[in-house]
């Protein structure tokens, strides 16, 4: 399929009309993409494969309605982008919730560039993840009743907050700055991830990607995870269990059957799985 016909398919699904790039359009899509598909591990807890071609990653996620998780959810939304004349950047982040560890480079993100402003797109992070761009600033980001924003130092300082440079956002006498993606947590900064704006490629994705849908000790190998985020509700599967986050109070609902599963998967997150799969699924469960 040519890219114009995909990207064309991906709007019509989330509902927007082609435009010029614009940080509105760009959010638009964001917000519109994180609620209509699921960040889902259904295929690394199936053991399928899982390529990243363009075509694929469309066919899984917006025509058979399986979800995905980053590799999968960002590589579409990148190509969309470009497709649309965004000022794009591939970046890959190590997932760190808080911690000062070095993990590999397995989590995928976009840099978008508007008006000399640079923005860190993440429409595959799940539940913890922003649903609109957040400015590479300190300045932080509101979210409903989430929070979101970029801080950065030296990589042998990381708790040293430097302040952005304009011109180059990536370096500071020639050395690069490590980002760090943050929410807050108990009303505290909580990195989730940290980043570097240096060259990847796609053959740094499909490194990312083998480990983190076949790596026996991957996450997502291990866990059944599955999540949305709507305008006024979270909703978020971790094997047996499913939470539905509101402002006003949180539900949790227990998975008791493979049945309940697939129900559950459909009616929730729009992830679509045969009965055998709930079966193999459900049974599997941790």
């Amino acid at each position: 399929m040519a890219r114009a016909e995909l990207v064309d398919g991906y709007l019509a699904a989330v509902g927007v009309e082609r435009a010029a790039p614009s940080l509105a359009l760009l959010t638009t899509l964001t917000r519109r993409h994180v609620e209509r598909f699921a960040f889902c591990s259904v295929g690394p807890r199936l053991g399928l494969a899982l390529p990243l071609d363009v075509d694929s990653l469309f066919a899984r996620i917006v025509v058979q309605r399986r979800g995905g998780y980053c590799f999968e959810h960002n590589g579409l939304f990148f190509d969309v982008l470009q497709e649309l004349g965004f000022s794009v950047q591939l970046v890959l982040a190590r997932v760190i919730h808080n911690q000062d560890t070095h993990p590999g480079l397995t989590h995928r993100i976009t840099c978008c560039t508007i008006d000399n402003e640079r923005y860190v797109v993440d429409v595959g992070f799940g539940a913890l993840g922003p649903s609109d761009p957040v400015i590479v600033s300190p300045r932080e980001l509101a979210e409903h009743d989430r929070a979101f924003r970029v801080v950065c130092g030296r990589p042998d300082d990381l708790k040293s907050q430097l302040p952005v440079d304009r011109g180059d956002p990536s370096m500071v006498d020639g050395a690069a700055l490590e980002f760090h993606l943050q929410t807050r947590k108990d009303g505290q900064p909580w990195s989730l991830y940290r980043f570097e704006f240096v060259r990847y490629g796609q053959a740094d994705c499909e490194v990312g990607h083998f480990f983190s849908h076949k790596h026996p000790n991957a996450v997502f190998v291990n866990h059944l995870v599955a999540s949305r985020i709507l305008p006024d509700e979270i909703r978020s599967l971790r094997n047996r269990v499913c939470w539905f986050l509101r402002a006003t109070g949180h539900q949790e609902v227990k998975v008791t059957s493979a049945p309940h599963l697939q129900t559950l998967l459909l009616d929730s997150f729009d992830v679509v799985i045969t009965d055998d799969e709930a079966e193999r699924l459900f049974g599997a469960l941790p």
